[in-house]
């Protein structure tokens, strides 16, 4: 059987927009193909720096709390496998995603131990209002996740919830890893699917851009 994969991370640029406050992403060519000579080869080489939270993101737990892993310390297969797709899409700004919400699809959660929520939030990436009006998790739907085994949440928002994020400690504080800015989810075609989002191997480190991807069936 053929499988199609569906990228579900935005480009990283220096457009890319950090969390407000933070810096913007820098990126800077170190040499170029463009200088070879006859008597010289030059190459194309470059240099990029970025807040870790930046783009599509994964939290580790040392985020939030200094007793919590690093990205280096989580454990690969939690980022790859099956991920139940929750449609939340009659959310809206400001609104919040709730036990209640999430109950229905309680068996697929454990099942599959990975919640990839679809508020449809992609669509408001660069405009305003994506970092401040997004619908919120509460921490008893936080909560609900850690009761189904849930070890990781993808949200197409730029963060979990609000200050003084609560949700992220429920979450972080019980080995839960956190997937902000993922987008394309309205291309997956079912509810259940193959979710793959690797960090960089960073020593010590609160988290690291992924390169999420859904793998379903062509």
């Amino acid at each position: 059987m053929k499988h199609r994969i569906i990228d579900l991370s935005h480009p990283i640029n220096t457009a890319t927009p950090p969390w407000p406050g933070w810096p913007s992403v820098e990126t800077k060519f170190l040499d170029r193909a463009s200088r070879t000579t006859p008597e010289e080869r030059h190459v194309n080489s470059s240099r990029f720096a970025m807040n870790i939270h930046c783009g599509t993101h994964m939290d580790a737990p040392y985020h939030f709390l200094d007793t919590g892993k690093t990205i280096d310390q989580v454990p690969l297969e939690r980022t790859y496998g099956p991920a139940t797709l929750v449609d939340l899409r009659g959310k809206g700004s400001r609104s919040h995603i709730t036990r209640a919400d999430l109950v229905p699809c309680g068996p697929d959660l454990r099942r599959t131990r990975k919640a990839i929520l679809h508020t449809g939030w992609a669509a408001r990436w660069m405009k305003h209002g994506f970092f401040t009006e997004f619908p919120d998790i509460t921490t008893d739907a936080a909560q609900f996740l850690v009761e189904c085994g849930v070890e990781l949440v993808g949200v197409e928002t730029g963060s979990v919830d609000f200050h003084p994020n609560d949700t992220h400690i429920v979450l972080l504080g019980n080995d839960v890893l956190i997937i902000e800015c993922l987008v394309n989810l309205d291309q997956i075609p079912t509810l259940e699917f193959l979710f793959s989002a690797t960090p960089l191997n960073i020593e010590g480190c609160d988290g690291s851009p992924v390169r999420a991807m859904a793998i379903v069936n062509s």
